[in-house]
């Protein structure tokens, strides 16, 4: 029987004990995390021994002639069947099936150039003056046309230009070869590729397109330009001793269009062109336009004005265009009304009235989706040549998607 002052001493032995095994462990697992990790061998690593696959060597991606019809590629078809007839009853008619296509070429960051092509084939019968078709006066029976014909290259200095600049100057300089709307006007900004009515530059400098070379771009947010050189030929690149025409455009930017409705600019261009007859004329323009586009209650108020002032030769030429247009908040019919005059001293004055009205099939907001049928009415109510002002008539029906 152990006697109870030993038991006592006993116990208190024990707790010294236990305290002093406690601070031990304490000392060591402080030791053990002041102490860095030992490096894992390879039983620590689950894929320790496995051995990658190797990739076979091969070209990076699909070759360029796969790529070029189904990488941002766009083919559309385009159908037009028109009829006109004057006061007197003179008839002509015609139909044509053409195509779009759109090419752009791109980087994984960036599209650095972009390829548009129009073309038509086109059965003409008879011929009445309407606006969409000065042209095919000369053009009678079966004909293959172009219309654009271009390559955009964008961002060109990008490859001198450090990372942070190429972010300052993005969209600023571009180029642009091929045939294109003359840089003159509204007709930069509006497609009027499949339309009746059409702009002022047609009868002012003889084509509404032209074969050139330049740059266009951005100034700042406010401005765009449009600098080029054309070869003045019109339908057909030709040189007959015309030194061309240069043009210049300063334009408003973008914002003004999306915030409040707004396009306008001012453009002026000089040199030698060919005349619709061949000959060398010396041509001077300077030009102003704007459109305003308003959405009211029941649908879209577009109003656009183009004037002009100039000489051909010794002669001084100006023009003006005032155009109305309504389209219905539905998007399926349309009006619009427009006068056009252009007048040159010593050949006289050309001016008309025309109405129009559409309907609309399909009518996307981007014009890649169109399907119309429009009737279109012109009244010359003055004519530079020595013959009486006619009402012409015009029937069209127009598809293209």
């Amino acid at each position: 029987m152990i006697h109870p002052a030993m038991e006592g001493q006993r116990a208190a032995i024990v707790a010294r004990m236990r305290k002093f095994a406690l601070g031990v462990l304490l000392c060591w697992n402080t030791v053990l995390a002041q102490q860095p990790p030992e490096p894992k061998t390879a039983g620590d690593d689950p894929f320790a021994g496995v051995q990658a696959k190797p990739v076979e060597a091969g070209p990076l991606g699909k070759p360029w002639y796969r790529t070029l019809f189904t990488e941002n590629f766009g083919f559309r078809k385009e159908v037009m069947s028109q009829f006109t007839t004057d006061e007197d009853g003179n008839g002509a008619s015609r139909q044509s099936v053409g195509f779009e296509v759109l090419k752009k070429f791109s980087t994984g960051t960036a599209t650095v150039a972009s390829f548009n092509m129009q073309g038509r084939l086109v059965r003409r019968d008879g011929f009445n003056p309407v606006q969409n078709d000065m042209e095919g006066e000369r053009r009678m029976g079966w004909a293959a046309e172009y219309h654009n014909l271009y390559l955009d290259l964008y961002n060109v200095l990008n490859p001198v230009l450090g990372q942070k600049q190429r972010g300052r100057q993005a969209g600023r300089f571009n180029i642009r070869a091929g045939r294109f709307y003359v840089p003159f006007g509204l007709n930069l900004q509006t497609d009027t590729h499949g339309t009746v009515l059409q702009l002022s530059n047609d009868r002012n400098f003889g084509f509404e397109r032209d074969w050139y070379a330049g740059m266009w771009g951005s100034v700042n947010k406010h401005l765009n330009y449009d600098a080029y050189y054309m070869a003045g030929s019109g339908y057909d690149v030709a040189f007959k001793g015309q030194q061309g025409l240069r043009a210049l455009r300063l334009s408003l930017g973008n914002l003004y269009s999306s915030r409040y409705g707004l396009e306008g600019g001012a453009s002026v261009v000089g040199g030698e062109r060919l005349s619709m007859h061949g000959h060398k004329v010396e041509t001077r323009r300077g030009g102003a336009d704007g459109r305003y586009r308003r959405a009211i209650r029941s649908g879209l108020v577009t109003l656009t004005a183009e004037l002009s002032r100039g000489r051909d030769a010794r002669n001084d030429v100006t023009t003006q265009l005032h155009q109305a247009e309504y389209l219905h908040a539905s998007r399926r019919w349309g009006a619009a009304t427009q006068y056009r005059r252009f007048r040159e001293a010593g050949a006289g004055t050309d001016a008309a009235w025309i109405g129009e009205f559409t309907w609309y099939f399909r009518n996307d907001v981007g014009n890649s989706n169109l399907h119309w049928i429009k009737f279109n009415v012109e009244r010359r109510i003055q004519r530079a040549r020595a013959t009486p002002p006619r009402t012409v008539f015009t029937l069209q029906y127009y598809f293209y998607r």
